[in-house]
């Protein structure tokens, strides 16, 4: 394997991420570089059908936008994203903060739980993005479909959070979504 140049690990910031090796995927957690497994074909499979049915919608959806924390060493890559409006000069961002997004969704890879049900619902939600899904195997196990959990953003307690509001599986959710459109 090919080593890694990094800046020293107390100065590593989001813009660090843009200079590392192309083929893996980066986040920061709090400073902490966080190198993510490369994704399976069905986890790339199911979050390219959820770019494009939320694309066929008429939204701005992403694969693995960039959301920005509260600090410039805390960036989450989300598997899909829908950015409520991009600002002027995107060529130049590759990160946005939480505002800027109205739905996120992660995509459970079966080898590599990352927190998906856990720190990362909390921490978008800390960030006030109205929607997350969970998408995971489907019940069957199916090779072709997923199960989407869906979570609306409330106030608890003073504090954001989720609640969960319904699961189906994807093709449910894909037809949903092309009846809204006929």
């Amino acid at each position: 394997m090919t080593g890694f140049n990094l800046p020293p690990v107390g100065d590593l910031d989001v813009e660090d991420l843009l200079t590392l090796p192309k083929g893996y995927r980066y986040e920061l957690h709090e400073g902490n570089l966080v190198i993510m497994t490369p994704a399976s074909f069905w986890h790339r499979d199911i979050a390219h059908r959820i770019l494009l049915m939320l694309r066929a919608a008429g939204v701005r959806a992403y694969l693995d936008p960039g959301v920005l924390g509260d600090r410039p060493r805390d960036c989450r890559l989300p598997d899909v994203g829908v950015v409520t409006e991009l600002p002027s000069g995107k060529r130049s961002y590759s990160n946005l903060p939480g505002s800027a997004y109205s739905l996120l969704a992660e995509v459970v890879s079966p080898n590599s739980l990352n927190g998906e049900y856990t720190h990362k619902m909390e921490w978008y939600a800390e960030r006030g993005i109205p929607e997350y899904w969970i998408v995971d195997q489907a019940p069957d196990d199916s090779e072709d479909d997923a199960l989407v959990l869906i979570h609306r953003l409330e106030t608890f307690g003073g504090k954001s959070v989720y609640g969960f509001e319904r699961s189906l599986l994807l093709s449910e959710l894909e037809a949903e979504y092309r009846a809204e459109k006929a």
